[in-house]
């Protein structure tokens, strides 16, 4: 960066001054008039900055006396301006305020004497030595003038005096202000900005920590700009550029909702893949409301997973857990089946202790009858139902019986029937069926046999049952006797047991009609030679085998067949013959 020449600032320092003189008008080279006149002029006099002395590097100490002055008029109104050495007028010219100008010695390349002479408009500012005794400071002024520079015969460009060094600092202006800028997904951010200027006379270098465009980290980075000037005073201009982390956290794979049943105890212990979270600028801090496997109750919890960067970045994973309650409700206590007897309006009240139901949740209960309700005559359902809230369902049941006390009564029972057939078979019965009757209901009447019913060779027991829907009962009873006016029995006369297949058994016809019947044989002296019960032509029948179980000798033998009829017993007497 080049240096500037600044321009009057805070750091030049100004002072005026009004004069009203009587002086001369004019001096003319080769010609000796002067003209008095009276003029009032203010002058302005600078006390000028170091920058007019030269850089070190570009000055040496005077040589060979003074060959050149560059002065500065410092008056406030235009001046007409007569320099003379002792060789005469070396300038005159009309300056305007502030105007520099340069003055330079006309014999043998320097001043002819040891100090020259300055007139403004007629009126004598100021005497300047211009041997190598001067002392170049052009802060200081000398009159209405100020030395700006100076040159000598052999030596060139003229240092300042000492005292008269350089030791103002660079001055710096557009420091840029703090620069807050966003991190990239790299971690970093380029920043830009508009370069400071460096002001100084003799400026020798102006550098910077950081350019613009450079590339900043996550945090608070401090650039720093350092103006040096050739006296190596120096001057800094700092500011801040704040990259901040703007970007959340990601997170990936965050569960979706989970459902699951309660277990026997009402809990559960959902287990899940925790979500994974990534930063794009370093490490992350994760919490979370639950882990898996962490114990739940029923209904619905939402967990939370929380991570936060290093800059306070917040990014949340969210999700439900829905605990279902998937036990039936269970009957606690259970009231028995409830029996009543009728009242006058054949109905009753009945009353009893509710059930109650345990479940993991609350529950609905709702019933079909209440305690204390009417019941009509017989067995009436009561269901209690609970519900729980996810709507599993249990029910209980137990009856209500409502019973008439008295049993019903039958009227005109029929008395005992008999009947006299010559049918082995048997014979038809006729009756009047029984009437039955009750307080509060209708019996249901039932028959073992109904009129008309055929009848077997015998006793029969007829019975009527008539019961109400309380249970209770009543019997009619009476007995059907069929009986046989006469057993119907062929007997044969003669058998022949001599083994040759052909009548070598008693076969007795008709004998089987008779399940109760006996059989006895005797000789002629009376003795019983065979003797049997239910005789029936098979398996019980004779050979004419006596009890020894020999045949007996050809003869004539007497018999008794008893066969039952109903109550009666029917005998058939006579003789057989054996024959071998």
């Amino acid at each position: 960066m080049s240096a500037t020449q600044p321009t009057p600032t805070a750091d030049h320092v100004s002072q005026a001054s009004t004069s009203c003189l009587p002086g001369l008008l004019a001096y003319f080279l080769k010609a000796s008039v002067f003209v008095l006149y009276l003029i009032c002029f203010t002058v302005h006099v600078y006390a000028q900055s170091s920058c007019n002395c030269p850089a070190p590097s570009e000055c040496k100490p005077c040589a060979g006396g003074i060959s050149q002055l560059t002065l500065r008029y410092n008056g406030f109104l235009p001046a007409l301006v007569l320099i003379r050495d002792n060789g005469g007028a070396i300038f005159i010219e009309t300056l305007q305020p502030s105007e520099v100008f340069t003055v330079s010695g006309q014999s043998n390349g320097r001043f002819a004497a040891n100090q020259i002479y300055i007139f403004a408009n007629g009126i004598f500012s100021a005497e300047i030595k211009v041997n190598c005794s001067l002392e170049f400071d052009p802060t200081a002024s000398i009159g209405w003038f100020t030395i700006m520079g100076a040159r000598s015969k052999d030596g060139g460009t003229l240092c300042c005096t000492a005292s008269a060094g350089d030791t103002a600092s660079p001055v710096i202006s557009g420091c840029p202000s703090d620069i807050v800028i966003a991190a990239t997904s790299q971690c970093t951010a380029s920043a830009t900005w508009q370069e400071p200027r460096a002001d100084d006379c003799h400026l020798k270098r102006f550098t910077s920590t950081k350019p613009p465009g450079a590339t900043f980290p996550i945090g608070t980075t401090r650039v720093t700009y350092t103006a040096t000037d050739a006296s190596n005073n120096s001057s800094t201009c700092s500011f801040n550029v704040v990259v901040q982390d703007k970007s959340a956290p990601v997170v990936s794979n965050c569960p979706a909702q989970i459902s699951m049943k309660a277990g026997d105890d009402c809990k559960a212990k959902p287990t899940w893949t925790p979500p994974t979270f990534t930063d794009n600028c370093g490490a992350v801090t994760v919490t979370s409301t639950h882990t898996p496997g962490s114990e739940l109750n029923i209904g619905t919890t939402e967990v939370i997973y929380t991570v936060r960067d290093n800059a306070g970045n917040r990014t949340q994973c969210k999700f439900n857990i829905v605990v279902e309650d998937s036990s039936i409700p269970v009957v606690a206590t259970k009231p028995g089946d409830v029996s009543v007897p009728a009242g006058a309006n054949c109905n009753a009240a009945a009353s009893w202790t509710p059930p109650t139901f345990t479940d993991c949740s609350p529950v609905t209960i709702t019933s079909s009858h209440k305690p204390g309700s009417i019941f009509p005559m017989g067995t009436t359902a009561v269901t209690y139902t609970a519900k729980d809230k996810t709507g599993n369902t249990a029910r209980y049941t137990f009856n209500v019986t409502v019973k008439s006390a008295a049993a019903p009564v039958f009227s005109n029972c029929p008395s005992d029937v008999l009947i006299k057939t010559t049918e082995l078979s048997g014979a038809e019965a006729m009756w009047e069926p029984p009437v039955a009757s009750d307080d509060c209901e209708v019996p249901v009447i039932t028959a073992s046999h109904d009129p008309g019913t055929p009848f077997p060779i015998g006793n029969t027991t007829v019975t009527y049952t008539a019961i109400d829907q309380s249970g209770n009962s009543t019997t009619c009873n009476f007995t059907v006797s069929v009986q046989l006016e006469d057993a119907k029995l062929s007997i044969p006369q003669i058998i022949t047991p001599d083994g040759n297949g052909v009548n070598d058994t008693w076969q007795i016809e008709n004998i089987r009609l008779y399940h109760t019947n006996k059989v006895v044989i005797v000789d002629r002296w009376g003795s019983v030679i065979y003797s049997a019960s239910n005789y029936n032509n098979d398996n019980t029948i004779w050979d004419g085998r006596d009890t020894s179980g020999k045949v007996v000798p050809t003869g004539t033998y007497f018999f008794t067949i008893s066969v039952r009829s109903g109550d009666s017993w029917i005998e058939k007497k006579g003789f057989i013959e054996i024959i071998q």
